[in-house]
């Protein structure tokens, strides 16, 4: 049976910083049956940022590996966004909708210059 996890459990496991948490959320994990969508990886970035003061950097890093562990809706968009995310200044979600723009070519309008700036096509 597939496991939806949320951002709560990502952290405890990227973090470590809950013994509990942690090892629960390891154990969810290791069943391989553990998957997130795209939204709760933004909120992750977000925290890791925002909260803990994780260099962007290391957060799109840690995404990406953290791939192997979980299964992601639509991971080459994730994997796209993580990585734009680690080396630019574009919040998570930008992130994702230039990646969907890149590997799509869908379509986005927004009024966003940074955002403007990094798509391909408009």
């Amino acid at each position: 049976m597939k496991l939806l996890i949320d951002e709560s459990v990502i952290l405890r496991y990227l973090l470590a910083d809950n013994k509990r948490g942690f090892n629960r959320a390891c154990e969810a994990i290791a069943t391989g049956e553990a998957f997130t969508y795209p939204e709760i990886y933004a909120r992750v970035a977000i925290v890791l940022r925002d909260v803990y003061g994780v260099p962007r950097s290391q957060i799109g890093y840690a995404l990406i590996a953290l791939m192997d562990d979980i299964t992601v809706i639509e991971a080459p968009i994730v994997e796209y966004a993580s990585r734009l995310f680690g080396s630019s200044l574009l919040d998570y979600v930008d992130c994702l909708l230039v990646a969907r723009n890149a590997i799509r070519h869908q379509m986005i309008m927004t009024y966003d210059k940074p955002l403007l700036s990094r798509m391909l096509s408009l």
